[in-house]
């Protein structure tokens, strides 16, 4: 193998990274030839030119009788149910810290809301919540309180309503309406979001994959003591101040991202 100097880009315009290339001898459906095969850094994608394609007569037959492709289902499942109940609580003993119910906390850094010169600081009153939910949102705002992730404040000079949503388990949420005037007044946090063409371009190759949803995963990145005046909300029960990311404020989702 010797270093390469060409570049390659997958279907979605990203890069892929050659590692080297290879004088290759190629035999397809009785047609051979020599070529060179280019070496990624992962190891299940290697690649051929259009030149090589062309030469074996791949580019004049249907692609899935080229290609090997495999896939299961939930009627077909990969484990037996036995099998795979064991093997979760398995995970579950040897990673409890992982699947606790407590809340997180992001020990790399704390964030920082960076403010316009010009800001000016805007109060926006309290809206009303429906009497009907009422309870749901003092049991709320309660629980939000003892995870550390807001703390009651008596005096503020920003202050956001907040809209209460109601989630399909029954349970609420409560958000903060940042649009109202913080936004305005936050710098952009510059840094680009992964798009899905991206995504799935690096799972490319993969074999095994597995869903994984950070609970509250926001509220496990704490701010620092400068920003968290800007984060406060106006309630029925007074003003209360984030600690920690709020999905609603404009720098939040680069941020947490990058």
């Amino acid at each position: 193998m010797k270093p390469s100097k060409k570049t390659a880009k997958n279907a979605s315009g990203g890069v892929l990274k050659l590692v080297g290339e290879l004088q290759c001898e190629f035999s397809f459906n009785g047609t051979n030839c020599t070529g060179i095969c280019y070496l990624t850094e992962r190891p299940n994608l290697d690649l051929l030119g259009l030149d090589m394609l062309d030469k074996l007569g791949i580019m004049d037959i249907p692609i899935n009788s080229v290609c090997n492709v495999s896939c299961s289902s939930l009627d077909s499942p990969l484990l037996p149910k036995k099998t795979g109940e064991r093997l979760l609580e398995k995970l579950k003993r040897k990673f409890a810290s992982v699947f606790q119910n407590s809340l997180g906390h992001c020990t790399k850094m704390k964030a920082h809301l960076p403010v316009k010169p010009d800001a000016i600081p805007i109060f926006r009153p309290r809206r009303p919540v429906p009497y009907a939910a009422l309870e749901l949102v003092d049991q709320e705002l309660n629980r939000l309180q003892q995870a550390g992730v807001i703390r009651p404040v008596n005096y503020s000079a920003w202050a956001a309503p907040i809209v209460v949503i109601k989630k399909a388990n029954g349970t609420i949420r409560i958000c903060a309406d940042f649009s109202t005037g913080l936004n305005a007044a936050l710098d952009v946090y510059q840094y680009p979001l992964p798009v899905p063409e991206d995504l799935f371009a690096k799972l490319n190759g993969g074999t095994c994959f597995a869903k994984i949803d950070f609970s509250d995963a926001y509220l496990q990145v704490e701010v620092d003591e400068d920003s968290r005046e800007l984060l406060t909300i106006n309630t029925h029960r007074g003003l209360f101040q984030y600690t920690v990311y709020h999905l609603a404020s404009r720098p939040h989702p680069p941020s947490f991202s990058k």
